[in-house]
């Protein structure tokens, strides 16, 4: 459990490292989490252990639990450069199947 506890506040933290070189204008906190859930998701869709609905439901689920709304993570999302962001995240954590592998 301190293991990961420990992993998930390096994960922040290197997200949050991405964030601040990308200059995105809603708060570092909420662009980390928001990188963080979208790339969960689209990494389990990608190596077909969730269906999108499924994968989506829990990167909602999560959100929503730490207090970013629909809204914020909407704004997140459409920022330009995301995309190139939650790429660098996953190519970060070593790829999709290691990502998938960590959240085991």
């Amino acid at each position: 459990m301190l293991q990961r506890a420990a992993t998930t506040v390096l994960v922040v933290l290197s997200v949050s490292s991405l964030v601040q070189q990308a200059g995105f204008a809603a708060s570092e906190r909420t662009t980390a989490l928001v990188t963080i859930a979208e790339a969960n998701a689209r990494c389990l869709i990608e190596t077909k252990q969730m269906k999108a609905a499924q994968a989506q439901d829990i990167a909602t689920r999560f959100l929503t639990s730490k207090g970013v709304s629909d809204t914020d993570r909407n704004e997140v999302k459409s920022a330009p450069g995301y995309g190139d962001l939650m790429l660098r995240y996953i190519e970060e954590q070593g790829g999709c199947e290691e990502l998938v592998r960590q959240l085991r």
